[in-house]
């Protein structure tokens, strides 16, 4: 292996840049190899409407073929991403989510430009298995797929694991401390959530158990923020359980974290998870947290009932439980959120986008 040269050039590649933990990852990962003399660009295909803001010293590249028909979308997003490879020649090229992760794998192969897919999500959950049998043929083809954790890496067959690196999503801590710049949050009977108003986050088990510590509790509120296709089934479930006193869908917040800092409980009440960054961010805010003992990343995140609590998926009783030991026990919030906050310092984002940087030059096959 011989010193670096040239400026590395990198290039990203995501469905959008919509308000998801994927799309925060990739944005963060882009600034900071950027503000480490890395030519980078990122390609978004418009699937759902920018939230993040992306470095401007990072090229964005657009593509938007959604008034087609899904598979001449499909074929118009291949041919795309097919030119824009040939045409910035990068040294490597990393796409996030499948369909990403399929097309660019395609596009790629008689390319001389190595490849990084990244896994956001549990895909033996979210796909048939011959989905995932699929993908995995796929993915001999990539140089290395990146996983968020030890329990992801497991699912995958024998055959992959040597091409399988294991990468937590970074915290930016700054980024997170700036949402609450001008602001005195003071705290509130609050519980919070975020994430899409989709089935994966099985909020519909939530509000039901919420309307259990309503009864007990009716000064305490629970925010929901997010948005997604389920908006309109979520509202009629809390308006049928009488609830519209008690529980809030908030829509999209640019500073989640500032509302983190003004609640006293979070809940991440999730069928299955990639990793997730709200869980990430709402311990590093300090505050006491139940999650679904889902797969994948709440069981490595929380040590349970020190910096957290685990319950069963789908458990109504169970959460609700939780939720009232927390809300009755002012110590036992205040010991919990301390212990979540501490946990979450080896995510910080200089930690994470150092190995990445490193996982980088050590696939183009070059040192820094």
């Amino acid at each position: 292996m011989q010193q670096w040269g040239k400026k590395m050039k990198v290039d990203f590649y995501i469905s959008s840049l919509s308000s998801g933990g994927a799309e925060h990852v990739l944005t963060n990962l882009a600034a900071n190899f950027v503000a480490n003399d890395m030519d980078v660009s990122i390609t978004s295909y418009e699937k759902r409407p920018q939230f993040y803001e992306v470095a401007s010293n990072v090229k964005l590249n657009k593509y938007n073929f959604t008034n087609k028909s899904k598979l001449a979308e499909w074929f118009c997003d291949f041919r795309a991403t097919k030119k824009h490879l040939r045409e910035r020649t990068a040294d490597v090229a990393i796409s996030f989510l499948s369909r990403c992760n399929f097309m660019l794998i395609l596009a790629g192969l008689f390319s001389k430009t190595k490849i990084i897919v990244c896994d956001r999500n549990n895909l033996l959950r979210k796909y048939p298995k011959y989905v995932f049998d699929m993908t995995c043929f796929l993915y001999r083809f990539a140089d290395i797929v990146c996983v968020q954790t030890n329990e992801m890496k497991a699912f995958y067959p024998h055959y992959l694991q040597k091409k399988i690196v294991v990468l937590e999503n970074p915290l930016d801590f700054d980024e997170m401390a700036a949402q609450c710049e001008g602001h005195n949050p003071e705290k509130e009977n609050t519980v919070i959530s975020v994430g899409r108003l989709e089935k994966q986050k099985d909020f519909v088990t939530l509000i039901k158990a919420y309307k259990k510590v309503a009864k007990s509790y009716p000064n305490w509120k629970l925010k929901i923020f997010g948005q997604g296709n389920r908006k309109d089934e979520l509202q009629s479930l809390i308006e049928q359980e009488n609830l519209t006193e008690n529980v809030k869908l908030c829509g999209v917040t640019h500073t989640p974290f500032l509302e983190m800092k003004k609640a006293k409980i979070f809940v991440l009440s999730s069928f299955y998870e990639g990793f997730p960054n709200v869980l990430c961010e709402a311990m590093h805010a300090g505050l006491p947290c139940i999650s679904t003992k889902c797969e994948c990343g709440p069981s490595e995140l929380i040590d349970n009932e020190k910096s957290g609590f685990l319950v069963q998926i789908g458990n109504i009783d169970q959460m609700a439980e939780k939720i009232i030991v927390l809300i009755e026990n002012e110590n036992l919030r205040k010991t919990i959120g301390e212990e979540a906050e501490k946990s979450t310092k080896r995510l910080s984002r200089e930690v994470i986008c150092k190995k990445w940087r490193e996982l980088v030059y050590r696939v183009s096959g070059e040192v820094q």
